[in-house]
């Protein structure tokens, strides 16, 4: 699972690690320590050349219903939301760690989970243009999961997919791909860590460095 993520890299930086060529709406980037589904962040795509586009997390408007903000790898080729999707939206999700609950007791412990080098994630997603309750069309995605690591299944057991360098190439190249799509999703970065942090994140209205604080012990 993952519904609660970060994206604070600078603009620059985003550009220069994943060759961008073009930003659109590039103002409407907002760094954030606490990313919850139906909020904007940045998404990386490719048609012709790499562009990022503001989009909002979830699929669905309909306020009676939970967004969608997350799919199974296991199940994309069976399920109806997300089958048809698999060929032509395909997109990456940047990240700069998110946040995991480990069960202890009666109490839930957050976890940041992050690449150990520092580095911004890329996250397999879909995307696609909704309708909101207005009737206006929006870019929405959703993040793919898979089967937590070991290193991971004692915090929760599943894992927002986090694709290696080739696998990222892969994965967004919609034009001239001929590979089965899905092949991707298991080469994944091997250097992710995690530590605690404090409760402070399990407010989604904190959005500060604060979240990522790390508790010492």
């Amino acid at each position: 699972m993952c519904g609660r993520n970060t994206i604070f890299s600078d603009k620059k930086t985003i550009k220069n690690d994943f060759n961008v060529n073009i930003w659109k709406t590039e103002d409407e980037y907002v760094p954030t320590y606490n990313l919850s589904p139906t909020q904007l962040s940045p998404v990386l795509v490719k048609n012709e050349q790499r562009a990022i586009y503001i989009m909002r997390w979830g699929f669905g408007f309909q306020s009676a219903m939970k967004p969608i903000f997350n799919a199974r790898a296991e199940t994309l080729s069976t399920k109806k939301t997300f089958k048809g999707l698999i060929e032509k939206n395909r997109c990456i999700v940047l990240s700069n760690g998110f946040y995991e609950w480990k069960n202890d007791g009666n109490t839930k412990i957050p976890y940041f989970i992050h690449h150990s080098d520092g580095k911004t994630i890329p996250m397999a997603g879909l995307c696609k243009w909704d309708i909101d309750q207005n009737g206006n069309r929006k870019l929405v995605y959703t993040v793919i999961t898979k089967e937590a690591r070991t290193s991971l299944k004692d915090i929760h057991h599943r894992e927002p997919v986090m694709l290696s360098k080739s696998s990222l190439s892969r994965w967004i190249n919609v034009k001239s791909f001929t590979e089965d799509p899905l092949s991707c999703l298991y080469d994944n970065i091997d250097r992710i860590s995690s530590y605690e942090v404090t409760k402070f994140v399990n407010k989604s209205s904190n959005d500060s460095r604060e979240c990522i604080q790390r508790i010492l012990g």
